[in-house]
């Protein structure tokens, strides 16, 4: 049966639709949350070589804030390891944020103007997904070393990028209503003066049907891309 480690980083970055894909393939996952205990952040992760991907999610933190380096510093050797074995990863996100860092690259502040919350659409470089549409919550972007594929962007940041057997993504595939209602609720200081929690339940509410389609071929393509629980 294919494994794969799931880490959260707070109980409310929660799987979602990726989450319930896995299932449905019945893959067994390990969630593994790094921020039960906000107190005593568990960077004590299980051993890759027991799973055959590791999917990292999102976080309200950020990455370069000092308050956070303890514990985001032992996860980025973590996915350096992951990078080095060539295991399949896959980071949403932080989870993609904190992969630029392993690669050499950097998380720094979007800017005035160039956060994103709500639903977004990129231009498909190479990336074999849709443009769009995408749900997407993050106030920082990526800097990419030289030698990284971008894959998508647009014109606030990288959106989704390729180093070997590792992926990451600035929005996030997994958003459901569910986990966004609950991201509104506990980050509602991080809502922008120009929406509303509403606006942007009502939006993903909309869209619901495209946003499950698109996550199911960016999870096709990960395991047919990277042969996720075969021989490779």
């Amino acid at each position: 049966m294919t494994r794969i480690l799931l880490i959260s980083h707070e109980p409310q970055a929660a799987p979602g639709r990726i989450g319930r894909l896995l299932a449905d393939r019945g893959v067994e996952v390990d969630l593994h949350v790094v921020l039960e205990d906000p107190d005593h952040p568990d960077t004590a992760f299980p051993d890759a070589k027991d799973f055959d991907a590791v999917i990292a999610f999102g976080s309200f933190s950020n990455a370069h804030a000092p308050e956070s380096r303890g514990w985001v510093e032992p996860e980025v050797a973590f996915i350096k390891s992951l990078v080095e074995s060539d295991t399949p990863y896959l980071g949403v996100c932080f989870g993609g944020q904190l992969l630029a860092e392993a690669l050499g690259g950097a998380v720094v502040p979007s800017g005035p103007n160039h956060d994103e919350i709500g639903l977004v659409e990129f231009k498909a470089l190479t990336a074999p997904v849709p443009a769009g549409p995408w749900f997407t919550w993050h106030e920082d972007r990526m800097e990419l070393p030289g030698g990284v594929e971008v894959l998508a962007q647009n014109e606030n940041a990288i959106q989704m990028f390729r180093h070997g057997s590792a992926i990451g993504t600035q929005f996030h595939p997994e958003a459901d209503v569910e986990l966004v209602r609950m991201w509104t609720t506990v980050g509602a200081d991080h809502i922008p003066q120009r929406t509303t929690a509403a606006e942007l339940l009502e939006a993903l509410e909309a869209r619901n049907e495209e946003l499950d389609d698109n996550c199911r071929r960016l999870v096709d393509w990960f395991f047919d891309e990277l042969n996720v629980g075969h021989d490779r």
